[in-house]
Parts: C-alpha cells; structure tokens; sequence
C-alpha cells in the first residue's frame, strides 16, 4: 500500500498498464545517486524502458562512479503531477542486449554506439510508486495511486521481473 503522508492511500489504484506506458513513453529519465560527499547527485539522461528496467545511458563520468560505487538508485520522470518514481539497483557495465540497443536507437533517432559511449547502465527496481493528482501543481490532491513491488534481481525466474501490485 503506498503511504501519502504517512497515512496510507484511500485512492483508487492506478493501472499497471499506465506506468508502463509513462515508463516506454518518457524522454528525459532522473537519476539520482548518492555522491561520494553523500550528497544526492540527480542528473537528466536518456533511457529505454524494456522488459520491466530501465536502460540508461549515463554520461557523467561523476554519476557513473557513484553508481558503480553505490547500485542504490532512485529514477523519476519529469511531471510532478503524473509521478512515477522507481527505486532499484543498478548494474554498470553490463553487456547491452542487441534489442535493448535498437529499441534505444529507435526511440531517440540516435545510433549509440557501445564501443564509444559504453554499455547502458540497467536499474532492476525493487519498488516503484506512482501517483497522479489533479489541478495546478496537483493542487486538487490525489486522484489515483499505486505501489508496486519487484522479485529481487537474484530471485527473479529466467531473469524476468514481475511486478506485484501491494494496493
């Protein structure tokens, strides 16, 4: 059950159909790590989500260190009134699939290419929360809301992640 202010939700839950989707549809992904000062590091990068994770081509050498330093990632997209966060970890380096690569390519008109710019950084989520809420700046409260929790990386059967809904 997603928690709103420390009370748990009386909305209605949201479909995992539209998270999906925000998640397939998004241009701009945030990432947030912790630094090596321990301070957050949040940083704008472009991604794809494909088989229930996140590929992510993380360009800052500076957050490329701090995952590879700490996998505990947060990653938002950009509206703050249709929110989806998800929390994971991730794994740097990791050989990109030849299909994750192209879904990549297809989505930004881009040819990236591994061998210039690295392998995509995949985040496996643990948990991911979403809300959406009406009105200026979600002044009309929460209309809808959903938190959803992942097998663990190592748990998951043939790789496969399931998302479980803990309306």
């Amino acid at each position: 059950m997603l928690r709103l202010y420390g009370q748990e939700s009386d909305r209605p839950p949201l479909a995992w159909s539209w998270v999906d989707q925000q998640l397939a549809a998004a241009g701009t992904y945030w990432v947030v790590a912790q630094g090596a000062a321990g301070h957050p590091q949040p940083r704008p990068v472009w991604g794809v989500w494909n088989r229930q994770q996140l590929h992510l081509s993380i360009g800052s050498p500076t957050l490329a260190r701090a995952l590879g330093e700490r996998p505990a990632a947060t990653v938002h997209l950009e509206s703050g009134t249709d929110v989806v966060i998800v929390e994971g970890l991730v794994a740097v380096a990791v050989q990109t699939d030849p299909a994750t690569l192209e879904a990549y390519n297809r989505k930004y008109d881009w040819d990236y290419r591994v061998e210039q710019y690295g392998a995509l950084t995949r985040l496996s989520p643990s948990r991911v929360l979403a809300w959406r809420a009406a009105g200026w700046a979600g002044r009309e409260s929460f209309q809808q809301t959903g938190c959803w929790l992942f097998a663990e990386p190592a748990r998951r059967i043939g790789g496969s992640p399931v998302a479980a809904p803990i309306q």
